[in-house]
């Protein structure tokens, strides 16, 4: 379903809500919000160098109250950050090693000294996960952070991590994906983080077939309190100890996943898409008895982008899609890859824009921030494969016809 400026009406099942959909084209000239492209193709500021871009995060590295940001992947350097300056963007090492990064990575204060410290999981080549320290307030553009271990055993290929306090303890918890393994494992976060036997490592589920489920979000989705786990097409509900039960949204495991009220009221709802795969963005809204899917797009090509935000601070949660442009050898994989800003109104409606000026260049892991430290969200887009080494920074200007 490609935005073609006409209007959708969605009935959900067993309520009365009308979802009113407006399908607007949108190009860099039309769009909601005003945008300000910058790129290290054109100089505005360096580029990562990483091999491959695998993965990415947004977050406040050195306390500043601006957002920094961080590109991994798989080349000799595997990981270096961006550090917003008055002079522009800096680029800092944190790996020179060949850790071979998966796409999913995510961050938590792990050795509890008041600074974010980032965590990542190795691909199809290596079976470790990893974080390394935050050298805060001592930043040396040259110099690695330290790495420390928590798994270096079993199967390889850990696409996705998140923390989070899923079990209701006040504590957060670290659960990732080991998809070659087919197990979904949950930890909490040691007194000795830095001692990789501190981290015990707990299956709270498995599957017995050749599938790679991956995706993870976190919500209370049932609203009684604690946290909930999204991934792979399920909500995880803690059931005491490190038990959790699997409760199915779809038959959609190879997918994205995010969570918001995007439908004020009631449930939260879970957004899914297509990650490594061709295959539609669907939002999932609960009725009282099941999960009613309402297709957004029927198609988006490798849509390994996904976020849940309030794009244009109007107080109501917007949905952040993009698709990959190259993912093989092949560099005219999906040559016209489209990022689009899906604007929510609170109540079901919808206003989709696509920008244009993005077109062709590729998003894999791009997210939102705030890049500038203006108060609102700038995109982050990184390409996987295509004109590496490639990113480019979206900075937002606010509504159009406002200040």
């Amino acid at each position: 379903m490609e935005p073609q400026g006409k209007i959708i009406n969605f009935a959900t099942l067993g309520c009365c809500l009308l979802l009113l959909c407006i399908l607007s084209p949108a190009n860099s000239e039309d769009t909601r919000l005003k945008w300000k492209h910058i790129s290290c193709k054109t100089g505005d500021l360096p580029c990562p160098g990483v091999g491959r871009q695998a993965a990415s995060l947004i977050l406040d590295i050195d306390r500043d109250g601006t957002d920094d940001f961080v590109v991994a992947g798989w080349g000799d350097t595997s990981m270096v950050w961006f550090r917003h300056t008055n002079q522009g963007w800096q680029r800092y090492l944190v790996d020179n090693r060949k850790s071979h990064i998966e796409a999913g990575g995510t961050y938590h204060d792990i050795d509890g000294d008041g600074d974010l410290d980032i965590l990542q999981g190795g691909s199809w080549a290596s079976n470790q996960v990893w974080w390394w320290e935050n050298p805060s307030p001592i930043f040396a553009p040259e110099k690695p952070w330290n790495r420390y271990t928590i798994k270096d055993w079993g199967e390889k290929q850990h696409h996705d991590q998140i923390f989070g306090d899923f079990d209701g303890d006040g504590k957060a918890e670290l659960v990732f994906w080991n998809q070659r393994a087919r197990k979904l494992f949950i930890s909490e976060i040691p007194a000795n983080p830095k001692q990789a036997d501190n981290w015990e490592l707990n299956e709270i589920w498995s599957w017995p077939v050749d599938y790679k489920y991956e995706g993870l979000a976190k919500g209370d989705i049932d609203l009684d309190g604690t946290i909930d786990l999204v991934g792979g097409g399920f909500w995880f509900k803690h059931q005491g100890g490190v038990n959790y039960q699997a409760n199915q949204v779809d038959d959609y495991g190879s997918s994205r996943s995010a969570v918001g009220d995007l439908i004020k009221g009631g449930w939260p709802e879970i957004v899914l898409g297509s990650g490594d795969t061709a295959g539609p963005l669907n939002l999932y809204e609960w009725n009282g008895g099941k999960w009613v899917k309402l297709t957004l797009i029927d198609t988006v090509d490798h849509g390994h982008t996904l976020q849940v935000e309030d794009l244009d601070g109007d107080g109501n949660l917007d949905i952040f899609c993009a698709e990959m442009s190259q993912w093989s050898q092949d560099e005219t994989d999906n040559p016209d890859a489209k990022t689009w800003t899906i604007y929510g109104d609170g109540k079901g409606g919808f206003v989709f824009e696509q920008l244009k000026a993005a077109e062709g260049i590729g998003n894999h892991e791009s997210r939102l921030g705030d890049l500038d430290g203006d108060g609102d969200l700038d995109i982050l887009q990184k390409p996987f494969a295509k004109d590496i080494p490639r990113v480019d920074i979206w900075l937002n200007g606010g509504t159009k016809g406002n200040k």
